[in-house]
């Protein structure tokens, strides 16, 4: 006999669109847990994240009373999680364990159930999470078998449940099947049914785990006609009760039995984790290291180490040091800390095959999220501080109307967090190269039921011809000494922009209007920054002897039908010549103004990128980038 445990892991974002969550809903969540319901004789784990309970409590409580139907007659274990979702080395530990008490007791009073286990986002391990998930009241997690490869263990080794221990202190740790997670459910049910077999007999009563996606059956791209439509979910299930020598448990259950013994799990994730994590050239290294070798000595080698994703991409470390700074700051009560808790919420922090840190929608639901979550403690500050943890001290400036964080080597704004907005208007994404962008001249539309990590597809024609990396990082009033004036081509390309100007002194003035001076590097140039917040402006104003000037700002502002002067499109390059001032509008945004003491040109661009999805490559809208272009130094001034 062999023993099977089924669980499965639902999850939508904070943030995503309404449509999404209907949709995962019912081409998912629910033909799924129908199908299980259907067969009373297979037991099966479930966990829902907390975001996604919170949409269906209020769009569809018929589920929660089907999923507290299945717990009550044993035939499901719910698992608990980190409520938000969050990776966990990414937050506090404190707010990771009050997330994992408030979600336990959350699936008490909504199932009546006391969760053991823990369902860990994407599985992102850390040898001192063992004491921070005891102290959050959890018996036991389910963990890749990857993790249990990277101490030695092999296959044969695999087959129970293992011990892992801090200060003695014990949690319950469960390998997951890789070998499950890619037959289930893209091939025949005889694939996994045979591979069952001769895993069952190697051994007698061996335990085998699946953890996955729910989302594996009937969202992800061609899944839904396979797994119902052409009844694969029904005939697994069927099959599975009509073999008399598999048994399909609870997970709980299973913890009464001894473990097959004591291991201590390295820092790690799943196999294809610690590839996205990875640059792209070690990206490119690593997978030509993995097709030179037997696959037998893939556990000796791996991937990088998820918190890179915050070396990897600088937006993703901006945003999470902003999480940690309203973290600290936050104010004591249940609705603060829900909106942090849900501005932590995983998916805009980090990119892999999916959207994720690529989808502006995320980005600001984390934003809105952190901004409301201070909004019942405001904290005034004026600082010098090495925010972004890169070595440097920035400026923050916290303020009834705005939270900035100023960068005093290019005197530029890396955020500017309009409270009245409730949103961060700098909110972009900068253009930069991805492992994948190698494969995408051989895209092609195939409709093959596949895994996501086996799709290569793209969206639209003619991606290739928007792969266009930044050449500097950006910012908000980064300045330029130029040679000649750039056309709209050069600034969409980063050409003939001169030389970024870097600033080393600088002099503060009136903290309470974050009033600063800065002298240029090598230059006859001085710049002031000073925001007015009884008028809400951002004055920049320059002063020496300098010929042709630039100054460059990026903005992420995601409202539809964005234009200047409610005329020309910032979806597409744009020049304006001889002109003082313009507006930036949208639906529903309030207009921002800008003007200057001279005449300048504008150009404009759209900042574009070329990401991976569940459903292929696209072309992904990031914000848009302003170049005022003065033959005269003069005074900026931008009313929010």
């Amino acid at each position: 006999m062999i023993r099977l445990a089924l669980y499965i892991h639902n999850h939508q974002p904070v943030g995503n669109f309404d449509e999404v969550f209907e949709y995962a809903y019912s081409h998912s969540y629910l033909p799924l847990l129908r199908a299980l319901m259907r067969h009373k004789g297979i037991k099966f784990g479930i966990h829902n994240s907390g975001p996604l309970l919170e949409w269906l409590s209020k769009k569809h409580p018929e589920y929660l009373a089907m999923v507290k139907e299945v717990v009550r007659t044993n035939q499901a274990e719910i698992l608990s999680s980190v409520f938000s979702e969050p990776i966990l080395s990414l937050i506090p530990r404190q707010d990771a364990v009050d997330q994992i008490k408030y979600f336990n007791d959350y699936i008490y009073k909504n199932f009546e159930y006391q969760p053991k286990g823990l369902w860990l986002t994407e599985r992102v391990w850390e040898p001192g999470m063992v004491s921070l998930l005891i102290n959050g009241g959890i018996e036991y997690t389910l963990l890749d078998d990857t993790h249990f490869r990277y101490t030695g263990l092999d296959d044969e080794k695999l087959n129970f449940y293992y011990i892992t221990e801090d200060e003695g202190r014990i949690l319950k740790v469960f390998p997951i099947s890789m070998k499950l997670r890619y037959l289930i459910p893209f091939h025949q049910v005889d694939e996994t049914i045979d591979y069952l077999k001769d895993e069952e007999r190697k051994k007698d009563n061996i335990l085998k785990a699946l953890g996955d996606d729910g989302e594996k059956f009937g969202v992800w791209p061609g899944t839904y006609n396979w797994v119902y439509g052409h009844n694969w979910l029904e005939n697994f299930l069927t099959r599975l009760e009509q073999e008399n020598w598999i048994k399909t448990v609870l997970l709980y259950e299973i913890l009464k039995e001894p473990p097959a013994g004591r291991v201590y799990l390295p820092t790690a994730s799943y196999e294809e984790m610690g590839e996205w994590a990875l640059p792209p050239k070690a990206g490119h290294e690593y997978d030509e290291l993995k097709r030179q070798i037997d696959r037998k000595y893939f556990y000796l080698i791996r991937g990088g180490y998820f918190k890179n994703f915050l070396s990897k991409y600088p937006e993703a470390n901006l945003m999470q040091k902003r999480m940690l700074y309203v973290s600290k700051n936050i104010a004591d009560n249940i609705e603060a800390k829900l909106a942090l808790w849900r501005g932590q919420c995983s998916c805009a922090y980090w990119h892999g095959i999916f959207g994720g840190l690529y989808l502006p929608h995320l980005r600001e639901a984390v934003y809105r999220n952190l901004i409301e979550a201070e909004s019942y403690n405001l904290n005034q500050e004026f600082k010098f501080t090495d925010f972004d943890a890169d070595g440097k001290d920035e400026l923050i400036f916290s303020s009834k109307d705005f939270f900035t964080v100023l960068r005093i080597e290019t005197a530029s704004f890396l955020e500017i967090d309009d409270r009245r907005r409730i949103m961060n208007i700098l909110n972009y994404l900068a253009r930069r190269e991805e492992k994948y962008h190698k494969k995408l001249p051989s895209a092609n539309q195939t409709e093959e039921v596949k895994s996501i990590h086996e799709i290569f597809k793209s969206k639209s024609a003619d991606l290739c011809k928007y792969l266009i990396y930044d050449k500097y990082e950006r910012g908000f009033a980064i300045d330029h000494n130029l040679g000649t004036v750039p056309t709209t081509e050069d600034f969409y390309r980063q050409e003939n922009l001169g030389s970024v100007i870097k600033y080393s002194n600088y002099k503060v003035f009136e903290p309470n209007q974050c009033h600063l001076g800065f002298e240029a590097d090598g230059l006859n140039l001085k710049k002031t920054i000073r925001i007015s917040l009884s008028e809400r402006t951002l004055e920049f104003a320059y002063d020496g002897d300098i010929g042709l000037f630039g100054v460059e700002f990026s903005f992420g502002i995601f409202h539809s039908g964005l234009k200047i002067n409610d005329k020309y499109s910032l979806y597409e390059l744009q020049k304006l010549e001889n002109i003082r001032t313009f507006k930036i509008e949208a639906e529903n945004l309030l207009p921002i103004e800008v003007d200057a003491s001279e005449d300048f040109t504008l150009l404009t661009y759209p900042i574009e990128t070329i990401s991976s999805s569940e459903a292929g490559f696209e072309r992904n809208f990031q914000g848009f980038s302003l170049f005022l272009v003065f033959k005269k130094l003069a005074n900026i001034r931008i009313k929010l």
